[in-house]
């Protein structure tokens, strides 16, 4: 009887198979290398300047979150919107970090917490746009603390085809303490993939205040592309987890930034064309049920709901608020005195708006 496979067949077989091996564990090789593989749980440094105050009991915070887009400025039609561009020109990047710090000494606010801001990145002529910031920003606003969560060393995707590194900020009027990057749960995917993708986090800082309980502040930006998977969930509780945690060490605590969630009930209310790939119920449910969400679900479902969209989309020349997907919570033990969305001034800086809102701390 003759052989499934006769013996020069199986040889080059047997080569063809070696070689796709040896270039699949080359391919993971290198992926490891070049790019950021966080641990769970990790410390990260704080950077105070000078000597800043600490907070009081009873006293009142403004806080701002803002997705910055990099930085780019709304002139550009990016590759990932369907258009054409890639790369940010220096003096786009300097000028509209210019224009952000304008907008964030207008509002004079105590606590910045920012999604989107690169750091030696192709995309954005390799600029260290935080050190860029934080001498654009007033002196008492310059103590500021960072992670990454999406570094490469290279990316091999020809529209990207460069080094990357995009990081969560917080910059701060009063003095920080401790600091902790928590990884959040990523799409399942290959291995080679995984390693090139984005590794969503929370950045936790620890605010000393003079009685000794002190403030946590939370920044965050969740997956923007979910493709059908279950991520969005698993995000939303990894946060609500950490939050009942806090909860239970009766630790007071503001968490914001960029969910890429719609509010409860929004989703039915919008243009058919604004809907894009949001569900309903929303995902971030279970954090509005349990804590004080900003803008609250009323806000962002009533008849003024335009005036609490976070999110703007091309329209023509400009770019028009289209729905809300960026947010401010507290604890149950902290007091929202006033909030809102800023669109004065802000239209023509990011495809997000900044959330604006005033705490009363415990006290």
């Amino acid at each position: 009887m003759r052989p499934p496979i006769d013996e020069p067949a199986g040889r080059k077989l047997d080569r063809v198979l070696v070689a796709a091996g040896a270039a699949g564990a080359g391919a993971l090789l290198l992926s490891r290398f070049l790019n950021y593989h966080p641990r769970r749980i990790e410390q990260v440094v704080t950077q105070n300047a000078g000597t800043p105050p600490v907070l009081s009991p009873g006293q009142t915070i403004k806080v701002v979150t803002y997705n910055t887009q990099f930085f780019a400025g709304t002139g550009y039609h990016f590759f990932y919107e369907g258009g054409p561009d890639t790369l940010v020109s220096r003096d786009d990047v300097e000028v509209t970090i210019q224009k952000v710090a304008e907008v964030i000494t207008e509002e004079r606010p105590d606590f910045i917490l920012l999604q989107e801001v690169d750091s030696g990145a192709r995309r954005t002529a390799y600029l260290d746009q935080i050190a860029l910031l934080r001498e654009a920003l007033p002196l008492d606003l310059r103590s500021y603390v960072a992670t990454d969560y999406w570094r490469s060393r290279f990316v091999p995707h020809p529209k990207i085809w460069g080094p990357v590194a995009t990081k969560l900020v917080i910059f701060s009027r009063y003095r920080l303490g401790a600091a902790r990057r928590y990884q959040l749960p990523v799409r399942r995917s290959d291995p080679v993939t995984n390693d090139f993708n984005f590794k969503r986090a929370i950045l936790e800082v620890e605010i000393p205040n003079r009685d000794g309980s002190g403030l946590v502040l939370l920044n965050t930006h969740l997956d923007a592309f979910p493709n059908g998977t279950n991520v969005m969930d698993r995000q939303v509780m990894a946060i609500h987890r950490l939050l009942a945690h806090l909860d239970r060490e009766d630790r007071p605590w503001v968490i914001g930034g960029d969910f890429n969630l719609l509010p409860p009930g929004q989703r039915a209310r919008l243009a058919a064309e604004t809907r894009n790939i949001y569900s309903e119920p929303s995902e971030i449910t279970p954090i509005y049920h349990d804590y004080q969400g900003v803008p609250t679900v009323h806000d962002a479902t009533a008849r003024a709901m335009e005036k609490f969209f976070t999110f703007t989309r091309r329209d023509g020349p400009r770019r028009v608020p289209v729905r809300t997907l960026d947010y401010l919570f507290a604890a149950q033990s902290i007091g929202i005195e006033k909030y809102g969305v800023r669109q004065d001034g802000t239209l023509e800086l990011s495809d997000h708006l900044p959330v604006v809102a005033e705490f009363r701390l415990p006290g």
